[in-house]
């Protein structure tokens, strides 16, 4: 990558010693305690990594896409799970609160997050599915000089969080429906974080139900039109995408990287295993589709901060270089044989987050769909022209 700035790559030689020094020796103990230390979520704040991508007025550091999605692929080397989690709080809350909100807004929330001292949520699964909103039972409804909103959500992810974007079915004092994002805060009353679940991957992150009880909101907590906030962040949600997709790379690259070390140490069948034929085939196919992956992710991340890039382009590579990590993850563990399945060598989180990596930020088959209808319809979303047919 010798197109890289002296800034991007500094940017990602400090997230490589972050990830060694900090990350890594507690790599293992993350995924099996099903928690991230709160001395590691501070460290991260120290070095500005919450305000990475938020513009400096608001407390960030104002990079660029590109040194987001660096620093995403170094840190989820030592652990897949702590970088999506740290995706959500660098890209997809605070860009959605920039894009979306009034300067109010943008000052009373961005800086708290900025500084790791206020973590954000974002949260729009229900059972009926991410992207199929019609289905959706939460409702952001008028109630006198405010709204209340009512309903429950699946999966929210970092249930850690204090301040919440959460989107529903909405309707305005004049009647007319759409989809909104209301600005939820942890403390407000009627609002309640469920018991968190138990997860295949990704068990670093804090995710869960949570639910609304006629929470009262004012003008101000909500986060754009109250028709539209809901599905108009289409430039923080590709944003995220590519992040999001930038720890499936690194979480090949890390499994890559430990397996290599493994290969060349290891003794099998009386032979160093290295000399074994079928295990260099297996190691450069590994290294084929890791390289290929990220030329991919990296050229699509340019033409998005080109203006360039085909509107298809962030759920080409969610989909493809998500189901891929997870492939060649699946056949480096292979060569680790029995300490591979054994959770005390570190290595097989790799793999359960590789295979959540495919589910979270929505499902491959999602993705694919999203692409089919700009493929045939020319529509890039799945969001129909006639959005809700009821509010109530």
């Amino acid at each position: 990558m010798d197109w890289l700035t002296d800034e991007q790559r500094a940017l990602r030689d400090m997230a490589a010693i972050f990830a060694q020094k900090e990350i890594e020796p507690i790599a293992n103990q993350i995924d099996l305690d099903e928690h991230t230390p709160d001395s590691l979520v501070a460290k991260a704040a120290e070095l500005g990594l919450y305000g990475l991508y938020t513009s400096p007025e608001y407390g960030g550091s104002g990079a660029d896409l590109v040194s987001v999605c660096l620093v995403s692929e170094e840190l989820a080397k030592a652990s897949p799970s702590f970088a999506g989690m740290l995706t959500v709080q660098m890209v997809l809350c605070p860009k959605a609160v920039e894009i979306l909100g009034t300067e109010e807004q943008k000052q009373r929330i961005l800086p708290k997050n900025s500084s790791g001292e206020r973590l954000m949520a974002y949260s729009q699964s229900e059972p009926g599915g991410a992207a199929n909103i019609a289905t959706h039972l939460t409702k952001i409804l008028p109630d006198g000089n405010g709204y209340r909103i009512d309903g429950s959500k699946l999966y929210c992810t970092q249930g850690t969080a204090g301040t919440y974007l959460v989107m529903g079915k909405s309707r305005d004092r004049n009647g007319n429906e759409g989809y909104g994002c209301a600005i939820v805060e942890r403390e407000d009353e009627g609002f309640r974080v469920e018991p968190y679940e138990t997860k295949l991957g990704w068990r670093g992150t804090n995710t869960g139900p949570i639910s609304f009880n006629s929470v009262f909101l004012i003008e101000d907590d909500i986060l754009g039109n109250l028709l539209t906030g809901g599905f108009s962040h289409r430039a923080a949600n590709h944003a995220n995408l590519f992040a999001h997709v930038a720890t499936s790379v690194g979480c090949a690259q890390g499994l890559f990287d430990k397996t290599i070390d493994y290969v060349k140490q290891r003794r099998l069948y009386n032979k160093d295993m290295a000399e074994l034929q079928p295990i260099g085939y297996w190691l450069a196919e590994a290294h084929a589709k890791i390289t290929a992956c990220r030329d991919l992710l990296y050229t699509a991340v340019r033409e998005f901060e080109a203006g360039t890039m085909a509107p298809e382009k962030p759920n080409i590579c969610k989909a493809f270089i998500g189901e891929t990590a997870f492939d060649v993850c699946v056949k480096l563990l292979q060569m680790w044989g029995g300490s591979g399945i054994m959770n005390s060598t570190g290595v097989n989180r790799y793999m359960r987050d590789a295979r959540a990596k495919c589910v979270a930020e929505g499902a491959t088959e999602m993705h694919y769909a999203i692409i089919a209808n700009q493929l045939l319809h020319g529509q890039p979303t799945l969001v129909p022209k006639n959005i809700v047919k009821s509010a109530t």
